[in-house]
């Protein structure tokens, strides 16, 4: 068996020399990662590092233009059958929820998945369908959402419609991007415990969570790529291997990177996101959950 059949069998994600410019700025440079197929992996880092652009990848709505990924054993490149990419991946996320219609049933919404559709096109559900969406939506508290529509529903509602759409796909790569985003102390617990259960139960789907928040890690992921800025020496080498690259410096930050990928003790320590947010952190685990405090 080829190498690169190897890698379309063991990895769900694999990433190779991956970079991303627009507007010459180079967004993401040298990003090398392995996600093995049925884990539960975290991408992690700060804001503005480029995790929406690595997810939006992952997801096969971007594409990169440097060097390469493959999702799903398929290579991330536009064409005329990435519809049917797309099927075998979930994404719950602010960008994608913006291209749903403002007059849509949040119950159409979540069972749409369930044939992988998406749009204002007649539909006539089954019980089961209508059955199997009201019980998620229960369990996320968001059953009272059915015949309303998307535009009057707070930013914490829809991100709640957006996950349970997700957790019914009939999906192999389920992406979930900043999932407590709007949502209040209550309904971030909420949320956590029903990810946790996500990420513990026995099932072989290949799960990520993207955060920039400690505490919202549930239980169960136990993989963790930590994002962060590209050294300039690496930067340097890395455009002269690819002069293709239009960027520049200039008025720009120097790109995101994947800078360790490994265990969840193993990268959520108080250097390495000392490195990332500023010394003096106090990393810890309470329990499932992660904390950090500022020392003084």
């Amino acid at each position: 068996m080829s190498s690169d059949a190897r890698t379309e069998q063991e990895y769900t994600v694999h990433a190779e020399s991956l970079g991303f410019y627009r507007q010459q700025r180079l967004i993401l440079a040298d990003v090398n990662l392995d996600i093995p197929r049925g884990q539960r992996w975290v991408l992690f880092g700060p804001n503005g590092i480029g995790k929406s652009t690595l997810v939006s990848m992952m997801a096969m709505r971007m594409f990169p233009n440097v060097g390469h990924m493959t999702v799903l054993g398929s290579r991330t490149v536009g064409g005329s059958d990435i519809q049917r990419h797309r099927r075998r991946i979930a994404l719950a996320s602010a960008s994608f929820g913006r291209e749903i219609s403002p007059i849509e049933d949040p119950l159409n919404v979540v069972m749409d998945i369930m044939r992988g559709q998406f749009g204002n096109t007649w539909r006539d559900h089954t019980q089961d369908e209508i059955d199997r969406a009201m019980d998620i939506m229960e369990r996320f508290g968001i059953d009272y959402l059915a015949g309303k529509q998307m535009t009057r529903l707070s930013e914490g509602e829809r991100t709640r419609v957006l996950i349970c759409r997700a957790l019914l796909a009939d999906a192999d790569l389920l992406i979930l991007d900043e999932p407590t985003t709007g949502l209040d102390l209550g309904g971030r617990e909420l949320i956590m415990r029903e990810l946790g259960k996500v990420g513990t139960a026995d099932d072989d789907r290949t799960i990520v969570i993207v955060t920039h928040q400690l505490e919202e890690i549930p239980d169960g992921f136990d993989h963790i790529a930590l994002m962060g800025r590209i050294d300039r020496a690496r930067y340097d080498g890395y455009c002269e291997r690819h002069p293709q690259i239009y960027s520049t410096l200039e008025g720009n930050p120097l790109p995101g990177s994947v800078i360790f990928t490994g265990a969840l003790e193993d990268g959520l320590t108080s250097e390495r996101l000392g490195a990332l947010f500023g010394p003096n952190l106090d990393v810890r685990r309470v329990g499932t959950r992660w904390t950090a405090l500022r020392r003084r």
